[in-house]
Formats: structure tokens, sequence, C-alpha cells
């Protein structure tokens, strides 16, 4: 499932984040950046020296290391909060921006985005986290970009995949209703 809006292509696919072709992957995270042993294993050891250097990331924010022996050149840390610890979209909504954001910053053309903070990193319902993640990828298309010219949403499983799937829809029908995003193709 895509669209492009603004001309930036967002994506919606199923499947294994590490898997895709793009120059930038995010990975959801705690705040002492922790790395779960399949990403570390795929990436060696070096991602786990950088992330032990930078120790910390305050929640609502992310940041950027490199990928070690991934196929992405970058590796962006999102650090989404925690349900039930207060301000919960806000946070969401500031993680998701800030993913976007650094890839722009340093010119990247395309990113891979999972669910940020759902299931045992944050236990953020996927519904919730759906809404909150296609309207900031959608907004961030009418910031004056240069370089970002696809999002792609990856996630794993067909319950959070239709929850996207049914976001994602009802973002791009709403840019239809409103003619905004200029000229915004059928799903």
């Amino acid at each position: 499932m895509k669209a492009k809006v603004n001309k930036v292509t967002i994506r919606l696919v199923q499947g294994d984040l590490l898997s895709l072709t793009v120059e930038v992957l995010v990975h959801s995270t705690t705040p002492t950046l922790s790395l779960p042993d399949w990403l570390t294993r795929a990436a060696g050891s070096a991602l786990e020296r950088e992330t032990l250097l930078i120790g910390w990331c305050d929640v609502g924010s992310a940041v950027m290391t490199g990928a070690g022996r991934l196929s992405a050149k970058k590796m962006i840390h999102a650090v989404g909060p925690r349900w039930g610890e207060g301000s919960e979209r806000g946070k969401l909504a500031n993680t998701t921006w800030e993913t976007l954001r650094l890839a722009e910053e340093h010119e990247h053309k395309s990113i891979a985005l999972p669910p940020i903070a759902t299931g045992a990193v944050g236990g953020y319902p996927v519904e919730n986290c759906a809404r909150v993640m296609m309207q900031q990828i959608v907004d961030f298309t009418f910031e004056p970009l240069r370089f970002l010219r696809e999002i792609i949403v990856c996630v794993e499983n067909e319950t959070e995949f239709q929850a996207f799937q049914r976001e994602f829809t009802r973002q791009i029908e709403d840019l239809k209703d409103t003619g905004s995003g200029g000229k915004v193709p059928a799903l």
C-alpha cells in the first residue's frame, strides 16, 4: 500500500524491517538505548558500542548511529513513551517527527520505521500508535523537504498491519477531501 504526498512516497508494508532496502532504519527502544539480541546479532558489536557511548536518550526523542553490518547507512534509535506514563500521544508524536527530521537533516532519501512504543517496549495500543504515527508522517511531508523522498512503515504481524492500513487509508482520504498534499493518487 502506498501513496505519494508532496513529493514523498509513503509506503506501508508487512514484513521484516531488516529486509528493507533503505538508507535509514528506525529501532524502537528505551531511554537507555537497549538493543535486542536479534539486532545486535544482525548489526554486530559496533552498533552496540555506539549506543553504549551515547548512553541515554530522552523519551520523545531519537538519536542516530551507524548501522553496523546492516545494509542501511544509518540507524535511528527512537525512544517512545511507555503506555500509562502520561502525555503519551505528544511524546509519540515528537518521537516520530524527530526520526523523520534526523533523516532529512542528515540528507537521507529513505527511511523505514516500525510501530514505535508498542508491544513489550512500551505497551502503546496499536490503533492509537497508528493514528499518531501516520498523522505525523503525513504532516511531515508538508515541511520544505530537500532530501527525504520515501517513508516506509514496516509492521511484522497482521493485526498491526490492519490497524496501520485503516489509519493510512483514513489519512489519505482526509487529504483528498481537503485537497491538501497536491494530487494524491488512490491507494
